[in-house]
């Protein structure tokens, strides 16, 4: 982290007036930034050693980078995250929440990061309590110094933060690396809705008029953006030049749709005991490469990485030595890697056929009126996709995306149910798959068929 404070420092002193982070209503220079960002750490010296960050936009720029210069303990706090989940997260950090940003210290603290300050990020968990993630200036500056190579940002790129700032993710691309490269960045908080249920309207007009040049998004949010520019709500930025996807598969029709509307759309992967990013397409095309200073084998199909940017461990318990097994599985081929889903998740059917229902989940949720989906199996080896609509949704396009996978992977029926229905949707914003599943069993009159005849059914 080092690099990211002395970078600021250098842009505050050499570009003082150009704007570095804006949002709708606000904007902050670098000059600015640089200034808030010591005054507010001269201000938290006296502060808990754990603070618990709840902020959004610029604010919550400031306090991370204030918070870690103090050389304090910082544990962002997801909006998104149920209250009983915030209650465990402050708990189990021993953090106190900093509810305001302190008053400005007459002396603010220089931009010469002495080091040591860390921080945990809390997984929303497939299963129980989110897990806490100890991260350090070792995972940080080998994440950002990998992505770095892989992206090369400069001070001519404009990024679209569009991803929550609690998310690892967003605070490695969105903020650190911005400040390393001399960026300007537009927190942008209609990409924000979008991922939080709204229309892609207002991420792809934001889009539009910002010009950013590289962004990261769910395929959540690339889905409501694609529609968005189906429908001549937007035209696609002609200066973007890289667009991430990734946190879960992205189905293969909606990136070919994307990139044939104009966005250099990559996939990538990655996850928060690894700092992120794992890996990345190159461009627009071809496959995922893992990043610079990441190593990664395959062991009995699970990925296993090792270097740099493997967590410290879990809180309260023993720190990582050596490798990370990630319960991903995957192959690599040709120096690509391939990630295949969770092994853990992997559906086993009577044919001795494996799947993996995130690619299957993906084809559902690549339309935009599809927010939550599971695929379960159920009595008679029978596979249900269960879906979650706003309205109702393409059901022609579902079949198409769906007659791309292998015969026996797809499913026989879809069963649609209310998403308020409690307990369905997990914190994360993912359908509970054993929630489902009951749900599929029990509403068997309620399926709607997938196939056309008895015969396809024997096939699967």
């Amino acid at each position: 982290m080092k690099k990211v404070f002395t970078a600021l420092a250098r842009h505050g002193a050499e570009r003082p007036l150009e704007i570095a982070f804006r949002e709708p209503d606000r904007s902050i220079t670098w000059a600015a930034l640089a200034r808030e960002v010591g005054a507010q750490a001269a201000g938290l010296r006296e502060a808990p050693a754990v603070l618990g960050i709840g902020f959004s936009g610029i604010d919550y720029v400031i306090s991370d980078l204030a918070a870690t210069l103090a050389g304090r303990r910082v544990v962002p706090v997801p909006s998104f995250f149920a209250t009983a989940q915030v209650q465990h997260l402050l708990r189990d950090a021993k953090a106190e929440m900093l509810d305001r940003l302190p008053d400005p210290a007459a002396y603010p603290l220089p931009l010469d990061y002495a080091g040591g300050a860390d921080r945990v990020i809390y997984t929303s968990g497939t299963t129980g309590q989110p897990k806490g993630v100890v991260l350090g200036d070792r995972q940080l500056e080998a994440s950002i110094a990998g992505l770095a190579a892989a992206l090369r940002p400069g001070s001519g790129d404009r990024y679209l933060s569009v991803l929550p700032q609690a998310q690892l993710l967003e605070q490695v691309c969105g903020i650190f690396l911005p400040i390393l490269a001399g960026a300007e960045t537009l927190i942008c908080p209609e990409g924000l809705a979008a991922l939080m249920g709204g229309d892609g309207a207002g991420l792809a007009r934001a889009a539009e008029e910002f010009g950013p040049t590289i962004t990261v998004l769910a395929p959540r949010q690339l889905a409501l953006w694609v529609a968005a520019l189906r429908q001549g709500w937007a035209k696609p930025p002609s200066s973007l030049r890289y667009v991430a996807v990734g946190g879960a598969p992205t189905s293969p029709a909606l990136l070919a749709e994307a990139r044939g509307l104009g966005l250099p759309v990559a996939e990538g992967y990655g996850l928060s005991e690894a700092c992120s990013v794992v890996a990345l397409t190159p461009s627009n095309a071809g496959s995922m490469r893992v990043i610079e200073g990441v190593s990664v084998r395959i062991d009995a199909g699970e990925i296993v990485i090792s270097g740099p940017t493997v967590m410290q461990g879990y809180l309260h318990s023993d720190a990582v030595q050596g490798e990370w097994r990630t319960g991903d599985l995957g192959e690599i081929e040709n120096g690509a890697l391939r990630v295949l889903g969770r092994r853990d998740a992997m559906i086993l059917r009577q044919s001795g056929r494996n799947i993996a229902p995130e690619w299957i989940e993906a084809a559902a949720l690549a339309d935009p009126l599809v927010p939550f989906a599971a695929l379960v199996q159920v009595a008679g080896d029978r596979l249900v996709l269960v879906l979650a609509p706003a309205a109702a949704p393409d059901m022609q396009g579902l079949v198409t995306r769906l007659s791309a996978l292998p015969f026996y992977a797809r499913p026989e029926h879809v069963l649609m149910v209310d998403a308020r229905l409690p307990g369905l949707i997990r914190p994360s914003g993912q359908m509970d798959r054993t929630h489902a599943r009951e749900l599929a069993a029990k509403r068997e009159a309620e399926w709607i068929s997938l196939r056309e005849s008895p015969d396809e059914r024997r096939l699967a």
